[in-house]
């Protein structure tokens, strides 16, 4: 078994609340701005329903605001096929194209529930005119830069199996990386926002070939009493879960081993992995995603398993975006922000265990759907939640996804 030394994260203070939170009344999405013009550039226990108390329906979802921003957007190519030949000629019986994103994808989900949110995203001015052939166009926060944007390449059979071709992410001036940090705290401000969502593969700085560095949004983020939720890959989850910024992770079973450095076979393996990365990046919660498993959401005190059963199963690539989504919009209805700044504790355990029921039902309803985009909560199934049993095992072994020392 691979182990992987320690690695010490770097912890910022943490602010001290200003006052006594006042309340604040929801924000209107539409007053949110740029900033300014365009420019060019628990063992044994039975299983449970969860009450209506608890589920979050798209009629009472949280009015949690959210900003997204997403680094690497991306043209989402989608074709479908009857049949797929690995080395042969394949004919598409349709094509989709559209603006996409992981960061997008959340934002999306959520204004579809009627939660306040804006997706900040560097747009290749080549690209525009996607812009008009997404939906909710006006959630977006666009920062338009020279050049074009990567396209990612799906080929979908029927039954759901997705083969994908993704793109590097295009590399982002540090100028216009600056100004990208700029309008997402704009746009925290605007909206007031409870959660910053940071999702998807993270560009390099065009003049160094160095990763983008989060530091100063993260620690604006903080100031302001936001929380930060994380959704990427890689080298970068690695670095930016172990900034000291973190408040939710958002790994599959592959990404979580892959950071702590040892395979994963039972559900108390990821227990304790995601423990293990919580203690030592001082984050508030771990939401693990199983696939057919359905996810975990786990912090120091409590763990809980959550599934729902899919309408049917179309196409799986987007269904983290909705479970993260789900999570977010819908994990602190009603605490608003403390005064601007926010000493951070742990989530109430009641509203981890509802922000998960929405996290299978969104993730289980998206793989239902045929692209990233959900259009509909009609068919939104129930979650089942329980307490995890340590001793069941995962449906698919974990395996690593960079080399491991």
């Amino acid at each position: 078994m691979l182990r992987r030394p320690p690695r010490e994260c770097k912890r910022p203070r943490r602010a001290a609340p200003s006052g006594p939170d006042t309340g604040r009344r929801t924000p209107d999405v539409r007053r949110a701005t740029t900033g300014g013009p365009p420019r060019h550039g628990s063992v044994g226990l039975p299983l449970e329903r969860v009450s209506t108390a608890d589920r979050p329906h798209v009629e009472r979802i949280a009015m949690t605001a959210v900003v997204s921003l997403t680094a690497a957007p991306v043209i989402d190519r989608t074709y479908f096929v009857d049949t797929f030949d690995e080395g042969k000629v394949n004919r598409a019986t349709d094509q989709q194209e559209f603006l996409s994103g992981k960061g997008l994808n959340v934002s999306r989900t959520l204004r579809l529930g009627g939660v306040p949110t804006s997706a900040v995203l560097p747009i290749g001015r080549d690209d525009e005119h996607l812009l008009f052939r997404t939906p909710h166009p006006h959630i977006l926060r666009i920062l338009r830069i020279p050049g074009r944007m990567r396209v990612n390449t799906a080929i979908l059979e029927p039954g759901g199996r997705t083969t994908n071709v993704n793109q590097n992410p295009v590399p982002i001036p540090e100028a216009d990386w600056q100004e990208t940090i700029d309008m997402t705290v704009r746009e925290i401000e605007a909206l007031g926002a409870d959660w910053l969502v940071v999702s998807g593969a993270v560009p390099k700085v065009a003049e160094t070939g160095e990763a983008l560095d989060f530091t100063r949004l993260f620690r604006e983020a903080r100031r302001l009493g936001t929380r930060i939720a994380l959704d990427s890959s890689g080298t970068s989850l690695d670095v930016l879960v172990r900034s000291g910024y973190i408040n939710l992770v958002k790994p599959n079973a592959d990404e979580l081993a892959t950071m702590v450095g040892r395979h994963l076979t039972t559900f108390g393996e990821v227990l304790d992995a995601a423990r293990h990365l919580i203690d030592e990046c001082g984050l508030e919660v771990a939401l693990v995603s199983l696939g057919g498993d359905g996810a975990l959401a786990i912090t120091r005190d409590v763990a809980w398993h959550g599934y729902a059963v899919a309408p049917r199963i179309v196409n799986t690539t987007g269904a983290g975006d909705a479970t993260l989504a789900g999570f977010v919009g819908n994990s602190i209805q009603g605490a608003g922000r403390t005064g601007g700044r926010a000493d951070f504790g742990q989530l109430p355990q009641l509203l981890v265990k509802r922000g998960l029921a929405a996290a299978v039902e969104y993730g289980a309803l998206a793989v239902s759907v045929p692209t990233t985009i959900i259009d509909s909560f009609d068919e939104l199934p129930e979650a089942v939640i329980e307490t995890p049993d340590p001793e069941r095992l995962l449906s698919e072994p974990t395996k690593f996804l960079t080399p491991r020392p």
